[in-house]
């Protein structure tokens, strides 16, 4: 009976140590559970919504010279350094969503509609397709050192971004953005409680 009994008191005192070293050293486990507070969840339309209506791709490159800087232009006969950085770039346009836009019949025979939508408008900033990106470096010895490639893509987002405004570039997506509005019309919108048929006519005006 006094062995047991000491047996017993060795083992608290083991436990006892045990829990102790485990407070001390951090050794410990602890189980995650996730528990639903309130199991209930609200979606929230993002306002200001955007159809994208074309993307216009094109690699663009952009070029810098780099020189010496010398009191009374001494340095003008020493070597430039002359760099170049190309990339792809995507041009993607929108138009925003209105609550509604009127579709408005304008001949019968054929079947003829005008829809007015506001103008096409660029994504910003443009996309570059990074993997694409070229750098070309041409200069001599003793030339100094052009834009670091970081220097070059901040330089060109700009540049891009004046592009992507221009009328140029939106005059080239403007067919494709006119193909994606008839066929955004004539599978949302109805003249009436009718679908748009397939064989209407559909005059987009931005």
């Amino acid at each position: 009976m006094k062995h047991r009994r000491i047996i017993g008191l060795v083992g608290l005192v083991l436990l006892i140590g045990a829990l102790g070293a485990g407070y001390w050293y951090g050794v410990y486990k602890t189980e995650k559970t996730w528990i639903p507070i309130v199991n209930a969840y609200k979606v929230v339309r993002t306002p200001g919504g955007m159809l994208e209506v074309a993307t216009l791709q094109k690699t663009e490159a952009l070029a810098w010279q780099t020189s010496w800087v010398c009191p009374l232009n001494i340095c003008a006969s020493l070597p430039k350094q002359h760099t170049q950085i190309s990339a792809l770039v995507h041009y993607t346009y929108r138009i925003p969503l209105a609550e509604y836009w009127v579709l408005e019949k304008t001949n019968d025979a054929p079947l003829r509609y005008r829809l007015k939508v506001p103008k096409p408008e660029p994504l910003l900033p443009v996309a570059v397709d990074l993997p694409s990106i070229r750098i070309l470096n041409n200069g001599k010895v003793f030339a100094p050192s052009g834009p670091t490639q970081q220097q070059m893509q901040t330089d060109m987002q700009p540049q891009l971004e004046t592009k992507a405004k221009s009328d140029e570039y939106i005059s080239l997506q403007n067919a494709a953005a006119v193909k994606t509005v008839q066929e955004f019309a004539r599978i949302w919108m109805r003249d009436g409680i009718h679908k748009i048929p397939e064989d209407a006519i559909i005059d987009v005006v931005f």
